[in-house]
């Protein structure tokens, strides 16, 4: 009978397994230097056009926005943002509730209404809406 001998770590093995090492350390890395940018203003944009930019507040107020099929109205408290009427059938963006931390949005599809929290050091494009 023939012997079998068993090898259980190779070379090649100890490469693949430097690699990955290598790998997650970078990306672990680059996590816990990622900017965190605060929020400061948001952008609405109605018909893929900006029609206002607004500065987050600690203060209430009401911003209404004129579009397509009637319009929408803006709720800014605590430096967030909500949607609180709309006048699409299905009211989605009023039910996506508050939203404040830079990148974060709005959409209303019937409306052509989108809401963008934009932060401080934010200089690329992130979203191109149509």
């Amino acid at each position: 009978m023939e012997k079998i001998k068993a090898r259980y770590f190779r070379m090649g093995d100890l490469v693949i397994y430097i690699f990955f090492i290598c790998f997650f350390i970078y990306l672990g890395l680059n996590i816990l230097q990622k900017e965190n940018f605060k929020a400061t203003k948001i952008e609405i944009y109605v018909n893929g056009k900006l029609k206002f930019v607004q500065k987050l507040q600690k203060e209430q107020k009401y911003m209404f926005v004129d579009t397509d099929i009637g319009g929408v109205e803006v709720e800014f408290l605590d430096n967030k943002v909500r949607v609180i009427s709309s006048n699409s059938p299905k009211k989605l963006i009023v039910k996506q509730g508050w939203i404040q931390n830079p990148g974060d949005l709005l959409i209303g599809i019937p409306d052509k209404t989108v809401i963008k929290v934009v932060g401080e050091g934010e200089d690329e494009l992130d979203y191109v809406a149509r």
